[in-house]
């Protein structure tokens, strides 16, 4: 499932299912970077993408 974010225009991010009960979030721009993170809930997932993307923005490496 692709989610669209207003904060983050030039990011694509997706949450899918992987296994049961257990969520990986895909966090790619259009340069190429990407984050992914997994684990049982999806919303925080997908936030920790989101929060990895500003990092990259601001130049802080994606350090999350």
């Amino acid at each position: 499932m692709f989610v669209k974010s207003e904060e983050f225009p030039e990011w694509r991010f997706s949450v899918d299912e992987v296994s049961a009960g257990v969520y990986k979030a895909i966090g790619k721009d259009k340069l190429g970077r990407s984050v992914e993170f997994t684990g049982t809930d999806p919303d925080f997932l997908l936030e920790r993408c989101k929060k990895a993307a500003k990092e990259m923005k601001s130049g802080n490496g994606g350090k999350c």
